[in-house]
C-alpha cells in the first residue's frame, strides 16, 4: 500500500530537472574512460557500454521532462521561480551537448560521420538556444526577487554558467569538420562559442565571488548540500578544455595567429582547479567527519564536475606531456568511477523504492 501513490501522473508531476545531472556525469565519465582506453585497452568496452547507457538515460528522462511542461506547468513554474531548483533546468540542454560529444568521441564505431555531424549540429543549436533561454531567465529571476536567503546561495548557481562554457566543447568538434565543407558555418559556430564562453566565464567569476562571501560570512549549509561544493571544479575543468579547443579552432579559421598565450591562460585556469579540488576534498571530509552525507539527487554533483576536471587533466597532459599529470588524471579517474558506481547504484535503488520519484509524504497517502 505504501507505493500506491507512485503512479505515472505523480512521477511526471514531481519529476526533478536535476535528473539530467546524471546524463551530464555519465556522459562525461564515458568520454574520460574512452580517452584513457588508448593506453588501457580494457577500458574501451566499459566506456562504450556507459555511452549507450547515457543515450538510454537521456531518452528515458526526456519523456517525463517534456510531459511535465504540458500537464503540470504549475509545478514547472514553481521550480523555475525557486532560487536553487531553477538552475537545474539547464542540465537538460547540457545533457544534449554531452551526448553530442559522446557521438564524436565514440559514435564513429556505430554511426556514419554524416549522421554524427548532422545530429551534432542539431544538438549544438538546441544547446545554445536552451542554455541562453534558461541562463537569462535564471539570472533575471534572481535579480527580480526582493531578497534571496543565504541558504539558497550555493554552488548550484554555477550550473547555468557551465552550460555556456560547455557549448564550445561540442562546437569545437563541429568547427573541425565544417572547416573542410562549410567555412562560413564553421566561423559562425566559432564566434557563437566564443560569445557563450565569455558569458559563462564572467558569470562564473561573479557568482563564485557571491557564493564564497556567503560561506565566509554565514554558517556552512547542512550536510545534504555538501555535494554541491564539487560543482566549483565543473566550470574550471570544462572551461580549460573548451578554451584550449577554442584556441585551436580559432587558429584553424585564421581568426588568431598563435595559440600559446591562450593555452597558457588555460593552464593557469586549470591550476586554480587544483586548488579548488583540494579545497572541496577538505570540506567534504569535514562533513563526513561530522556525520553521513544523506543520499539525494544532489550526489550527481559529485560526478560531472569530477569528470570535467579529469578530462581537463588529460587535456593538459596531452598539451604539456608532463608525466605527473597523466598519473594525476588516472587517480582522478579512479575516484570518478568509484563515486559514479556508488551514486548510480543508490539512484537505481532510490528509483525502485520510489524515494527519488515522489516526495516522501506522497507515498503514505
Amino acid at each position: 500500500m505504501e507505493n500506491k501513490r507512485i503512479d505515472v501522473k505523480n512521477i511526471v508531476k514531481h519529476f526533478s530537472p536535476a535528473w539530467y545531472a546524471s546524463v551530464m556525469g555519465t556522459g562525461g565519465m564515458a568520454n574520460v574512460l574512452y580517452l584513457l582506453s588508448e593506453n588501457m585497452k580494457f577500458l574501451k568496452p566499459f566506456a562504450l557500454g556507459i555511452f549507450w547507457l547515457n543515450i538510454a538515460l537521456f531518452i528515458i528522462f526526456i519523456v517525463p521532462w517534456t510531459l511535465r511542461w504540458f500537464f503540470h506547468f504549475d509545478s514547472v513554474l514553481k521550480d523555475l521561480k525557486h532560487p536553487v531548483m531553477s538552475n537545474f533546468f539547464v542540465t537538460m540542454p547540457i545533457g544534449a551537448l554531452i551526448i553530442g560529444t559522446n557521438l564524436f568521441v565514440m559514435g564513429k564505431d556505430y554511426f556514419s560521420m554524416a549522421f554524427i555531424i548532422n545530429l551534432g549540429l542539431v544538438l549544438w543549436s538546441f544547446g545554445a538556444i536552451m542554455s541562453l533561454y534558461f541562463g537569462v531567465y535564471v539570472m533575471y529571476n534572481l535579480l527580480a526577487k526582493e531578497s534571496v536567503s543565504f541558504e539558497a546561495k550555493n554552488f548550484s548557481w554555477l550550473i547555468t554558467p557551465v552550460a555556456s562554457i560547455i557549448l564550445p566543447l561540442l562546437g569545437n568538434m563541429l568547427v573541425k569538420v565544417y572547416f573542410i565543407s562549410n567555412v562560413s558555418l564553421a566561423k559562425f559556430i566559432n564566434i557563437i562559442d566564443i560569445s557563450f564562453f565569455g558569458t559563462g566565464f564572467m558569470l562564473f567569476v561573479i557568482l563564485t565571488t557571491i557564493i564564497f562571501r556567503r560561506f565566509i560570512v554565514n554558517k556552512m549549509p547542512p550536510s545534504m548540500v555538501a555535494p554541491t561544493f564539487w560543482i566549483l571544479i565543473g566550470p574550471i575543468g570544462i572551461g580549460t578544455v573548451s578554451l584550449m579547443g577554442l584556441a585551436d579552432a580559432s587558429k584553424l579559421l585564421g581568426l588568431i595567429s598563435d595559440v600559446s598565450t591562450i593555452k597558457l591562460l588555460s593552464l593557469m585556469f586549470w591550476g586554480f582547479g587544483m586548488w579548488a579540488f583540494f579545497l572541496i576534498l577538505a570540506i567534504t571530509f569535514t562533513y563526513m567527519k561530522a556525520g553521513k552525507i544523506p543520499f539525494s539527487l544532489s550526489w550527481w554533483a559529485f560526478i560531472f564536475p569530477m569528470s570535467a576536471y579529469t578530462l581537463s587533466a588529460l587535456k593538459v597532459y596531452a598539451y604539456t606531456k608532463v608525466s605527473f599529470l597523466q598519473w594525476y588524471a588516472v587517480i582522478l579517474a579512479v575516484i570518478l568511477v568509484y563515486l559514479w558506481i556508488i551514486t548510480f547504484v543508490k539512484s537505481v535503488v532510490g528509483t525502485l523504492n520510489g524515494k527519488l520519484l515522489v516526495p516522501p509524504t506522497m507515498k503514505n497517502k
